[in-house]
This record gives C-alpha cells, structure tokens and sequence, in this order.
C-alpha cells in the first residue's frame, strides 16, 4: 500500500477525450486536490455488537425477527441447559446439608459441645485435687510423687479442654465459611439460570439472527447482531505507515460500491492505539453521512482521510499510468513520470509532464 494519496474536491471535472482515435486519451491537466490518507474497511451500524450467551443450551425459541426495532431489556431468545438445572439443584442440596451442619443443634456440633462440657467436667475436678495435694504437702502430707501425679493429670486434662475449645470454634468457623459457599453457589447458578433468557443491551435493530430453534450452541457463539437503527459509521483499516498522520477530527470521503458515482463524507473520531500484527493495519472509526442513500451493515468502501490541501497540480487518471510510474504519450512511446499524491481516481505528476499534454490509456 502507498504511504499517502489524494482525493480531488472538483469531483465533478472531467477530462476531454482528444482526437478520433478509438484508443481512449486524455490531456494533462490542472486543479486542486486534496491530500489524503487512504483506507478501506465497511460501513456498520453505531453501537454494534455481537449478542452472545454465556452458557451453552437449546434454542428455546427467538423472540424477536431481523429488522426488529428493540429497547433495552427487550427479550431475545431463551435457552434451554438441562444440565444447568441439575447444577441448581444439587447447589440447593448442598446449600440446605451445609445449613443443618452449622446449627447449633447439629449433631456434629451437639457432639463437640458435648466434648467441650466433658474435658471442663475433668479438668476442673483435676485442678481441685491438684490444689488439695498442695495444702497437703504444705502441711508435710503426702508424697511428692503424689503431687507430680496430680500435677500431671491437671496439665492434661487442661490441654484437652483447650483442644476441645479450639476445635469447637473452627469447626464453628468452618462449618459458616462452608454456608457462605453454598448460599453463594445456590446465588451463582440462579443468577445463571437468567441468562438463558438473553435481553437487549441497546436500543436499536436486529440486522442479523444466526440459529435456529432447537438448535444447540456453544457458550459463547454469536447469536444475534444489533445496532442502532438509522446511525452508521465506518470501520476502517489504515496502513501502519498512514497512521500517524491521522487524527481525531479529520474529514472523510467515501466511495462505496453499492451506491455508484457518489462520495459521502464523513469525520474521524476514534483510532485504536494498536496494530494488527498480520495486516500491519490499524483500526480507526469514523462516522459516515449516508444522505438519501440506504446503508447496510456490512458494505465495503474505500476511503480517503483529509490530511491537507495541495492547489493548482497536474493530474491524470490512476488508469493511465503503470506500476512503473510510465504514461504512453500520444505517439505510442513510454515516459516516465514522477508521481506524488494520488485517490482512487487520480494521481499527481510532480515531472515529466506538462499542462495540455496527450496520454494514452494502457492497453490491457
């Protein structure tokens, strides 16, 4: 792709066929151009997007037809998943065993309080045989190893009721964490569940719906196409060379080919700050003026970026010169030109030519 181009503002000027020969030819000649960057890319709808689901399920049935107009919250097709229904279902059993687990009249946790009164029960008759063993070998009564026994038997029984405590509270702790998860599940899937009757996101048009009932898709497939109903802009993709020269604001001209012999116009007003790696190409939207002329999503155009203006240059048609900026004069021979800016139309001749000359067309 050449770096840059031009767009002619006489679109209207024509050139004057010279002579009786049946070989077309035209006379160099002079006018204004504009210079441009050139794009190619398709006209689509403003607010398009693709309507996908996030589960995979049988097309219960489409509620709504192409060309359907559509508010926000409008529904789109429902969806059928058995296995989502069984996934509800065991997350609401779940749910209702981890509620009966965390009560406080659980058997596991009647079982662990039980637990609890057992290791106090012995731990306090132990501390109290430990403090008579005490007084007695205060009073030079007993043996020490009495003592230590009782002693012993204290620091166990202590350290079983702490373990007892501790194991009753994250038990307690866990039981509600496990609580939590269900009722979040049980929440996760209901929330899911709404998903499989898809609604708009928009305001807009239906221009494109791809299953059919009872068909089954994927999670993530696109279903519908939507967009807004009479506003359109352009998607186009500008050489990685051109890009820099590009800039939120700058006017447009199209030439689409389903509306022949007719420029629209338009503005720039978003270029994504990437480059596709395969197409060397960045990704720049700009609105489109479709006047009286019917759009659809889709249509191809090429495109020409105002980037400044050049006045009073020579040009002759694109057709009539050659890969190897060659023109064919009027005698049959070849000359080589310069060249500068040039559109889908026109180009530029820096040298090698003059005002009024003859060129013939190439033969194919």
């Amino acid at each position: 792709m050449r770096s840059s181009y031009s767009l002619t503002i006489l679109l209207l000027m024509v050139f004057t066929a010279i002579g009786c020969s049946d070989r077309e030819q035209v006379q160099v000649e002079r006018m204004n151009l504009v210079q441009g960057v050139y794009a190619s890319g398709n006209v689509m709808p403003v607010e398009y997007y693709e309507v996908t689901s996030k589960v995979s399920g049988f097309v219960d049935s489409i509620l709504v037809s192409v060309g359907d107009q559509v508010k926000i919250g409008t529904p789109l097709v429902k969806l059928q998943n058995q296995p989502n229904e069984s996934s509800l279902q065991i997350a609401k059993n779940q749910l209702e065993l981890a509620q009966q687990n965390a009560a406080s009249d659980s058997d596991l946790m009647k079982q662990l309080t039980q637990q609890v009164e057992n290791t106090q029960i012995v731990f306090k008759q132990d501390s109290v045989e430990l403090e008579r063993y005490r007084r007695l070998r205060e009073d030079n009564i007993g043996s020490i190893q009495d003592l230590d026994r009782s002693q012993l038997r204290y620091q166990t029984s202590q350290n079983n009721y702490q373990i007892s405590v501790s194991k009753l509270n994250e038990t307690r702790i866990r039981l509600q964490i496990e609580l939590d998860n269900a009722r979040n599940n049980v929440l996760a899937q209901e929330s899911m569940a709404g998903d499989y009757t898809i609604l708009s996101a928009i305001d807009g048009k239906v221009y494109n719906i791809i299953p059919k009932e009872g068909e089954l898709i994927a999670g993530s497939r696109l279903i519908m196409e939507i967009g807004a109903n009479s506003r359109f802009e352009s998607e186009l993709q500008v050489d990685e060379t051109d890009i820099v020269m590009v800039k939120a604001g700058q006017l447009v001209y199209y030439e689409l080919d389903a509306i022949a012999d007719t420029v629209l116009s338009g503005v720039v007003h978003l270029i994504y700050p990437r480059i596709n790696t395969i197409e060397r190409t960045a990704k720049v939207v700009a609105s489109i003026d479709p006047g009286d002329y019917p759009l659809y999503p889709g249509m191809a155009l090429e495109a020409n970026i105002v980037i400044g203006e050049k006045e009073n240059v020579l040009i002759i048609p694109v057709t009539y010169i050659n890969e190897d900026n060659e023109v064919v004069l009027e005698d049959g021979s070849k000359k080589s030109v310069e060249t500068g800016f040039r559109d889908l139309n026109y180009v530029e001749i820096l040298s090698g030519l003059e005002e009024g000359d003859v060129v013939l067309k190439p033969e194919s």
